[in-house]
């Protein structure tokens, strides 16, 4: 299926960056110090906008009307199909395809980590077929269909509830498909309308392109979530058929040639994340006071600890990437704080709740189903708070990649009865063998550890006897290296491992703070998640009520269902100054240039040659104003014909905040330009096949229009 090209647009790159100040709030410079989100003190006119829940589309049902409107195009049922055909869904990502033989593009970041290799921060440049480097464990979901089954959900609803209805839905549906399919009921919001998607899946998925680490992912931390953003973060993949030939998809998404300008209609489609925009601005005050920040300081804990580790060890390639996937959570999480601390935010987000409780008071009949909501979960979180000082003491159980797993196991774990450990040692049988087998090195361990049991004695202060049993003039430090170097409960590999309920001998160092902490870590557990389930209840029905009163953009259910946002490409009220709608590659070697291109800012030796023939004037990435929440890696940014412009890796750092509210002033999408991969595919690595095979002028090249797969 072919969509109409845009007319022939030569635009450069003087002209690029003088419209970028001249249009809508990118050209808006702040005054320098301003805070991310917002002014510093809001005025009476601050006001919570529709947009503040989103700017996300069903894909079973785009909104036409509002783009054939605003954008001054003609989008119909033949446009949203030939959008949801050229979808692929990878393990946590998205692709696009992008040629008639299989070839599809996403982040290098969505590929890197499944690829096999013992040069891992290489590239991939595969001339050939044949030279195409086969992805372990890796398998892509094509859409291919889209059926409305409200009917069949509302009848089943007659006997369970919604959740159950959709579930036997979607079995019986799924017993129906054919072999390779895989189908999937979602809502628009939690409610009808229900449609069930066919995915087929393809598990032969091959890499053609990869650009070494050190482009694709240009600065790392100090560059990630950050824009103006340099980065190469592109993948090329091919997908193949169970029969070992390539994919002949009926339809693909063909790259721009003249890529986009300042201002340009852009949409993004791809799996949605998990938002809390649904939540009242009481649950968030719950997240900015209490979860948010013991979140930060586990994350911070734990990057300390391996930090240490790994200044006084030789660290593998895992371990060196554990960590900078912490650093980036850690990134994450303070801009979430940073996010729900300003005034600003916390004002827009009041502000739409005294909106909605005015809303119901219009509506007799809405205030009668939903008048309560509001002031039930604001009961729920001041249920919570008065448990603030045990959630950080026993919250999260140790679980997550960034917990003490001995910790877990103390407050699972049960003190063996004196009787029966006698019998045990007379007939010469063990409770558990001592021992280490720790996942994580030793000192790393020994450092959560602590930190859990120092959260553990301030929790319990003002209970001095407890305090007093349980530490013996002890620092948490000392306990935590006692209970790691003897402790049966130190190694995973024991009872504790196999048994629901890990039993530890009397004499076990861990055996007073098991005795004693265990029933309280117990019943905090208990009573926190039985308020985690009625708010979970509460917060779908307000979700539904904000739909009813004032219908606003698709709430993602976080069932990694597709979902659809517009936008514009625009820069944005940056450090005092407009950051830019592009990116050139000039930006790239002057940084690398800047940081005395050393460390994360060296660039590899075939992008410093001196014969290197390179436009740098050419865009590398851009910014636009889609909703972040559909910005995960590799999700298609397509013009108003569907031609393929670039291809997202992420949100700037204010864009991380999108969880919480949209705010289309400065959040923004970052993409990489499909002008500089094709730039970097020409001059640095020389794959000529690749770009005849993506950009046409080759015998690899098929027209979509006359295929017939």
């Amino acid at each position: 299926m072919a969509l109409r090209r845009p007319l022939f647009r030569v635009v450069g790159l003087t002209c690029i960056l003088v419209l970028s100040g001249l249009i809508g709030n990118g050209g808006r410079a702040q005054d320098r110090g301003t805070p991310r989100f917002g002014p510093a003190t809001p005025s009476d006119t601050v006001v919570a906008e529709p947009s503040d829940a989103g700017q996300l589309w069903s894909l079973a049902t785009p909104p036409f009307d509002r783009f054939n409107e605003r954008y001054e195009m003609k989008a119909d049922s033949a446009w949203a199909t030939h959008l949801r055909r050229g979808l692929l869904r990878l393990p946590e990502c998205t692709a696009a395809l992008v040629s008639a033989k299989g070839l599809a593009l996403t982040t290098a970041r969505c590929v890197r980590r499944h690829l096999e290799t013992e040069n891992s921060g290489g590239a991939v440049v595969a001339g050939q077929r044949a030279a195409e480097r086969r992805l372990t464990d890796v398998h892509v979901d094509r859409l291919v269909g889209g059926t409305d089954v409200t009917t069949r959900v509302q009848a089943a609803k007659k006997d369970t509830a919604v959740a159950q209805a959709v579930q036997a839905v979607q079995q019986r549906l799924r017993a129906e498909a054919g072999p390779n399919q895989r189908v999937e009921v979602e809502s628009a919001a939690g409610g009808a309308p229900y449609t069930a998607y066919t995915y087929r899946r393809y598990e032969d998925v091959r890499v053609a392109f990869l650009p070494e680490q050190s482009v694709s992912a240009f600065g790392h931390l100090d560059a990630a979530m950050a824009y103006p953003r340099h980065a190469l973060d592109v993948a090329l993949l091919r997908v193949y058929t169970a029969e070992g030939t390539p994919l002949t998809p009926d339809h693909f998404f063909e790259p721009s040639t003249q890529g986009v300008r300042p201002g340009d209609a852009v949409f993004v489609a791809g799996q949605a994340e998990r938002t809390h925009r649904a939540e009242s601005a009481e649950q968030l005050a719950l997240r900015r006071e209490v979860l948010l920040p013991a979140e930060q300081d586990r994350l911070e804990t734990w990057i300390q600890a391996m930090r240490d580790y790994l200044d006084a060890a030789e660290a593998d390639p895992t371990q060196r990437e554990a960590l900078h996937e912490a650093d980036r959570m850690l990134k994450k999480t303070r801009a979430r704080l940073d996010a729900l601390r300003s005034t600003f935010f916390q004002t827009r987000l009041q502000r739409r709740d005294a909106l909605f409780r005015e809303a119901l008071t219009r509506q007799p009949s809405l205030q009668e189903q939903f008048g309560g909501l509001l002031d039930s979960l604001t009961a729920i979180q001041e249920a919570k708070r008065t448990l603030a000082s045990a959630y950080r003491a026993f919250g999260q159980m140790g679980t997550g990649p960034y917990g003490s797993s001995t910790y877990r196991r103390i407050l699972n774990a049960r003190v063996q009865d004196a009787s029966t450990a006698a019998t045990e040692e007379a007939e010469g049988r063990s409770a558990a063998p001592r021992g280490r087998a720790q996942s994580l090195p030793v000192p790393v361990e020994t450092a959560l550890l602590a930190a859990r049991l120092e959260a553990l004695r301030s929790h319990l202060r003002s209970d001095t006897a407890a305090v007093r049993s349980l530490f013996q003039d002890r620092t948490p430090a000392d306990l935590a290296s006692s209970i790691i170097e003897n402790s049966v409960l130190s190694s995973p590999g024991d009872a504790a491992a196999g048994a629901a309920t890990p039993v530890v001998p009397p004499d076990d160092p861990a055996a007073a703070i098991v005795d004693v902490v265990g029933p309280r870590a117990r019943s905090f557990a208990e009573e926190w998640q039985r308020l985690e389930r009625s708010e979970r209840q509460l917060t779908r029905r307000l979700a539904r009520a904000r739909q009813a009163v004032r219908p606003v953009s698709v709430l993602p259910s976080g069932d990694r269902s597709l979902r659809l946002t517009d936008g514009r490409v625009l820069g944005y009220p940056y450090n005092g100054t407009v950051a830019p709608p592009f990116t050139t590659f000039f930006g790239l070697y002057g940084q690398s240039s800047a940081f005395g291109g050393d460390g994360e800012w060296m660039l590899p030796e075939r992008w410093r040659r001196p014969d290197l023939q390179m436009d740098r004037s050419t865009p590398l990435t851009l910014a636009a104003s889609t909703d972040p929440a559909v910005s995960n890696s590799g999700a298609p940014l397509l013009n108003k014909y569907l031609e393929l412009v670039g291809i997202t890796t992420g949100t700037n750092i204010q864009g991380v905040a999108g969880t919480y509210l949209f705010l289309p002033e400065r959040m923004r999408t970052v993409a990489v330009d499909i002008r500089g991969l094709r730039q970097a595919l020409t001059a640095v690595y020389e794959a000529e096949g690749l770009v005849n095979e993506l950009f046409g002028g080759g015998t690899e090249t098929t027209d979509h229009r006359s295929s017939k797969r």
